[in-house]
């Protein structure tokens, strides 16, 4: 299965962003994985970019500092549980409208809809855990090293602690 992450994007703006990030080439990077088992027995945790925390009880994600500097982003995340309400989450991103997600949490993490896949089967079960992080990082380069040492491995041990064996990105 070939990636291609450029597909809608106008030819020069693919070939500039490929040039000055240096982005590698997706088939080589990104190769396609089947599947162990069928989805019906496996365990998932769903994974978003929206800048998601449990209002009052985790502190948001800074986005005053991302204001300071706008090709920064926060590099921590938030693990949300499996029952949290519609209510409970704030959203902290400057790349997107948080009114929507506020009104319907299903749209960045959809836990109830993954909830109801899993009570009619056709998923094996919904990790305890999800997790949130500010998706916008800025350019690849440096200030990924956090993301390479800290915050992908902690989400991914937590991950493996739960069982999870799959996993839903959804970008804001």
């Amino acid at each position: 299965m070939t990636v291609d992450s450029f597909k809608w994007l106008p030819l020069s703006l693919a070939a500039w962003i490929r040039r000055e990030w240096q982005v590698p080439d997706e088939r080589a990077t990104a190769p396609f994985t089947p599947l162990r088992k069928p989805v019906s027995q496996m365990r998932f945790a769903l994974l978003t970019t929206g800048g998601l925390y449990l209002k009052g009880r985790q502190q948001p994600f800074d986005m005053e500092r991302e204001e300071r500097e706008p090709d920064w982003g926060d590099p921590t995340y938030r693990v949300i549980p499996r029952d949290t309400k519609l209510g409970e989450l704030g959203a902290a991103h400057k790349h997107y409208n948080p009114a929507d997600v506020e009104k319907d949490l299903n749209i960045l993490l959809p836990i109830h809809r993954f909830a109801e896949l899993e009570a009619a089967g056709e998923l094996g079960s919904l990790a305890p855990s999800h997790y949130s992080v500010m998706g916008y990082q800025g350019h690849p380069g440096p200030r990924w090293g956090e993301w390479q040492t800290k915050t992908g491995p902690a989400i991914i041990a937590h991950m493996r602690r739960e069982g999870v064996e799959g996993a839903l990105l959804t970008p804001a």
